[in-house]
């Protein structure tokens, strides 16, 4: 038997290992909170489209101003705070209602570099 045979990885594999499992990991805990965020919209915007349908009377489908306002109480229901209402469309046609929500989201990674995603939903409201 030769001695010389190679039994286990030595440490600099070991610390390659730890590096790349740690980028990993630090990737995944700023990117996670930008996908919470966007669930926690379309949870929003999901509340609003059932409210209208259900025939709310605070939320009238045919009035942005309704829809904003309905919205914007959605937001800090679900922790919402970085959105405006820029981010946000309302079109009328043919007696739907589409809300649409369209934004960037950025998160500080390392020293001048972020990470960032950009995020579009849609919901219709048949009323």
């Amino acid at each position: 038997m030769n001695h010389r045979q190679q039994n286990g990885m030595t440490t600099l594999g070991w610390i390659i290992v730890i590096a790349i499992f740690s980028f990993i990991v630090v990737t995944g805990f700023k990117i996670l909170p930008l996908y919470l965020d966007f669930m926690n919209v379309k949870n929003a915007m999901q509340a609003v489209e059932r409210r209208a349908e259900e025939g709310d009377s605070k939320v009238d489908p045919r009035s942005k101003r309704d829809l904003w306002v309905s919205l914007a109480n959605q937001l800090k229901i679900n922790s919402v705070y970085g959105l405006k209402k820029e981010n946000f469309k309302f079109k009328r046609k043919d007696g739907v209602t589409t809300i649409t929500v369209d934004y960037e989201a950025r998160k500080p990674y390392f020293d001048r570099m972020f990470i960032g995603a950009h995020f579009v939903y849609s919901v219709d409201i048949n009323k």
